[in-house]
C-alpha cells in the first residue's frame, strides 16, 4: 500500500500540470479556435 500512493499523487500532479497547460493552451488560442467552430458548425448546418 505504501509503494501506491507515490504513484497516486504523481498522476494527481501530472493531471493538474496537464490541466494547467491546457487551460494556457486554450486561452491563447480560443478566440481563433472559436472562430473555426462556429464557421465549422454553421457549415455543418447548411447555413
Amino acid at each position: 500500500m505504501l509503494e501506491k500512493k507515490p504513484a497516486f499523487w504523481k498522476i494527481i500532479s501530472y493531471g493538474f500540470v496537464l490541466f494547467i497547460l491546457l487551460f494556457v493552451f486554450l486561452m491563447y488560442f480560443s478566440p481563433d479556435m472559436m472562430v473555426a467552430v462556429t464557421n465549422q458548425v454553421w457549415a455543418l448546418c447548411g447555413w
